[in-house]
Formats: C-alpha cells, sequence, structure tokens
C-alpha cells in the first residue's frame, strides 16, 4: 500500500485558509522549501489523518484527497469534515465507489457477502470507514486501515525520548509502561522489547547502522544511568553505547543530542520495521544536530532501509548537508503563496529538474536559487 497522491485544504474562503495542492509522491520522499513554507505542516497532515483512521486520534477538520496504490489498483479517499461532523466521505477501488456518505451520516455502502449496496446512517462525528469496518462484509476496508496502522513518525529535532528512561520489573525484565512502538519516549522498553523478539540481530543491525552513520561503536544495549539516582522496585535502566575510542561506556544521560537522536531513530526504525512491517515512515527534521558526514550517513542508512524493506519513506528538512545527499529525483520543492502551498518534483516538474542537473550546481543551489520560479 503506498500513499501517491494528497491533496488538503482548511478554512477554505477565510483569513486562515491553507491549501496544499496536489502532491504526487514517489517511494522516497524529501521535502525541502524556504522556512515557513509548509514542510513540518504536511508531515503532521498525513500523520494525523494516518491516526485518525487507526482510531487514536479525533480527526482534525478539513478536506482531504488521497490517492493510494495496492496490488495494482488505485484506491481513492476523500473526505470533508466541518467544525466536528464529517460532511462527505467517499471510497473507491479502481472505478468502483463503494462508499458515499454524505451530510446527517447518511450514504451507501457496498456489502461483499449480499452482493449488493446498503443504505446506512453512521454518527456524525466518525469516519464511516471506521465505524462501519467489517472483514465479512466491507474487506476492501482493511487495506486503508493496515496503512493507518503502519505510518510512524518520527521528529528528530526533538529529544526522541532521551529524557526518558525505563523502569523494568520481573518476569523478563518488563517495563512499568508498555512498549508502544509509536512513542518515541518508550524507546528504551522498544529496544529491550527488540531484544527479546529478535535477538542479538537487533541489537547488531542498530549498531552496524550507527556504524554507517559514522558512529564507530563496538556495542549497544542497556545499562543503569550513572547520573540518575532510583529507589524503589524494579530496575531503572537506560540506552548506552560502547565507543571503540573511549575506556567505558557512555549511557544515554551522558551521549550528544545529535548521537542519541540517531541512536533512537535506529532504534526505532529498526523495532518499527523488524515488529510491524511500516508502510510508511515520516521524518520531521531530518539531520538536525548533526555534522556533514554524519548527516549524510543517516540518510544513507534511512533510504538503504526504506529500499530492502519496501517501505514509503517522506522526510523534511532545511539542513543543507540532507538536501546535497539525497537525489533531486526524491525531492519536493513547496513553494508557498500566501496560504497556498504548490508542489514541484520529478513527478510533474521533470523538465525543469532535468534542465537544473545539467547546470553541475549542487542540488541546495536549486532551492537557494529559487530555480523552481526562474523563467
Amino acid at each position: 500500500m503506498r500513499l501517491r497522491k494528497i491533496q488538503y485544504s482548511e478554512y477554505e474562503g477565510t483569513p486562515q485558509e491553507w491549501v496544499l495542492e496536489e502532491f504526487l509522491l514517489s517511494d522516497v520522499n524529501l521535502l525541502v522549501g524556504k522556512n515557513a513554507s509548509g514542510k513540518t505542516r504536511v508531515i503532521n497532515v498525513i500523520h494525523n489523518l494516518s491516526l485518525a483512521i487507526g482510531g487514536r486520534l479525533p480527526l482534525t477538520l478539513g478536506i482531504f484527497r488521497l490517492e493510494f496504490e495496492h496490488d495494482s489498483e488505485v484506491i481513492k479517499y476523500e473526505l470533508e469534515k466541518r467544525e466536528d461532523k464529517v460532511f462527505r466521505e467517499v471510497f473507491s477501488r479502481g472505478s468502483s465507489t463503494l462508499l458515499e456518505r454524505r451530510a446527517g451520516g447518511f450514504g451507501r455502502i457496498h456489502a461483499n457477502a449480499l452482493g449488493k449496496e446498503l443504505d446506512f446512517q453512521s454518527p456524525e462525528d466518525q469516519l464511516a470507514i471506521v465505524s462501519r469496518r467489517d472483514k465479512l462484509q466491507h474487506p476492501f476496508f482493511e487495506p486503508i486501515h493496515e496503512w493507518a496502522q503502519s505510518v510512524y513518525c518520527y521528529r528528530f529535532g526533538t529529544t526522541l525520548g532521551q529524557q526518558h528512561v525505563a523502569v523494568f520489573v520481573a518476569k523478563g525484565l518488563v517495563p512499568v509502561v508498555p512498549v508502544d512502538a509509536k512513542n518515541p519516549d518508550t524507546v528504551v522498553g522498544m529496544y529491550r522489547d527488540g531484544e527479546k523478539r529478535f535477538g542479538e540481530a537487533f541489537a547488531e543491525a542498530v549498531r552496524q547502522d550507527l556504524a554507517k552513520v559514522g558512529y564507530s561503536i563496538e556495542k549497544v544495549g542497556l545499562m543503569t544511568p550513572t547520573r540518575v539516582q532510583f529507589t524503589g522496585p524494579g530496575e531503572l535502566m537506560g540506552l548506552y553505547v560502547k565507543e571503540e575510542d573511549l575506556p567505558g561506556e557512555t549511557d544515554q544521560t551522558s551521549m550528544s543530542q545529535g548521537m542519541f537522536r540517531a541512536l533512537s531513530l535506529l532504534v526505532q526504525v529498526n523495532y518499527a520495521i523488524l515488529a510491524n512491517k511500516p508502510s510508511c515512515i515520516l521524518v520531521d527534521d531530518i539531520g538536525e544536530g548533526l555534522d556533514f558526514e554524519r548527516s549524510c550517513g543517516l540518510i544513507d542508512v534511512l533510504m538503504s532501509r526504506a529500499k530492502s524493506s519496501a517501505v514509503q519513506l517522506i522526510m523534511a528538512t532545511n539542513d543543507r548537508f540532507v538536501m546535497n545527499r539525497v537525489p533531486l529525483e526524491a525531492w519536493s520543492v513547496l513553494c508557498r503563496k500566501s496560504g497556498r502551498v504548490s508542489v514541484r518534483n520529478y513527478q510533474n516538474s521533470k523538465d525543469l529538474f532535468d534542465r537544473f542537473s545539467a547546470t553541475g550546481l549542487s542540488n541546495f543551489d536549486f532551492l537557494a536559487f529559487d530555480y523552481v520560479n526562474q523563467p
């Protein structure tokens, strides 16, 4: 299941209007643009919609138009929410409209087992693809639910769980706080669960990925942080690394912010791939806080992981190192005029990108020279 197209708008016709025009996506996508062009907002729109479909968050208002590719078929999902009510909802596969719902919650839905269309009424504040989910009668909804459950979002510009350790209790060292693969604050418990479920191969995968980023690490593991005192039942644990050129371990409270961000992201990405087979990984502010070499190394690791696991990767950045590392074929340049955001990429402007490639300039110059708006 791949997200291939998205359009979004909110508060249309008002001073608060914000519109994302048609955005065509590929398997690896890097969102770039000037400050306040809407990169983080696009990440948020995709992430929040996945959370709403997965039942983890109420849907925000707006008009959504999505197009997916699944088993060589096109799945389209259109949705309009005004205030606290769903005003319109349409789900189609290929040329067949399988769900159409209007204001008041009234609509028609195809029932597979019965082989006919049925009238229905859903609660006005709920998505029909959620409230009417039924694997027997409406199995065509399952791919979009599987997509929603397997979207993971990482904010690289945040601490990614560095300020959170874990308390483990007996019976195999189970964390007191349950592991949530979509919550970066549970990364310590996630690491422990990864070791238990996938063995030494999990720790070795994280170590090797760190080495590719540029950190010479002999070992990754869990230990009691040296700077944290704890009295109570259970065992307090945090992440640590053993660097090749240092005699002792470095626990997460002593790591540089950049090192821990890279470690945390790689723990979570490896865990998600091994445990849940994500369909889409979103990374905002990728490369933030890392030097040139390590930014490039992290990008290489993520793109390699995406290609080897068939994961769709959507990243956003302001980092020129990252921009120069990612091929222009993966770029999506966001251009905002007032409250409208257009996207230029290889899917809709191949000739423009090819002409720039022939200049021999760096990728970053494409943005610095505002090449998309050149005559």
